[in-house]
């Protein structure tokens, strides 16, 4: 009888897969509106982490991961690309899927909204119309 929890060669690759390109992606985030890491602020990096967290929604549909497997590719979002410990990782994690219920946190869901339609631009590079939609969100955050 096989363990419940154990992943197949195929799984473990979708979710290697998935981890690789929303790190890619979110890389690419930042050259894409001329920001270094070390130059954000801390705002700055929750509005692209959680604007991540859309782009990888959309991915793990694709990819057809379970929400166990979803939520070691966020971790791995949050760890790698964003710095964060894996406590503070996780207690955001959990805030992100929070936030998928818009009366949780209206501002955050519209962002996640924003992240899904930043996918399908991003892959159909469409980079002037990702560029303006990432900093658009980040304007009207800064304002508040």
């Amino acid at each position: 009888m096989s363990n419940f929890f154990e992943l197949t060669n195929v799984d473990k690759q979708r979710i290697e897969e998935a981890k690789n390109e929303i790190v890619l992606i979110a890389d690419q985030l930042f050259v894409l509106i001329g920001k270094r890491f070390k130059d954000t602020t801390e705002l700055e990096r929750q509005v692209l982490a959680t604007f991540c967290f859309g782009m990888v929604n959309t991915i793990v549909l694709i990819k057809e991961l379970n929400q166990i497997q979803t939520h070691a590719v966020i971790i791995s979002c949050l760890t790698s690309v964003f710095k964060y410990s894996e406590d503070q990782a996780e207690d955001f994690t959990q805030e992100l899927i929070n936030s998928t219920d818009e009366e949780y946190h209206p501002v955050m869901f519209s962002i996640i909204r924003r992240g899904i339609s930043g996918y399908q631009q991003y892959v159909n590079n469409q980079k002037d119309q990702l560029k303006s939609n990432i900093l658009e969100v980040l304007a009207i955050v800064n304002k508040k």
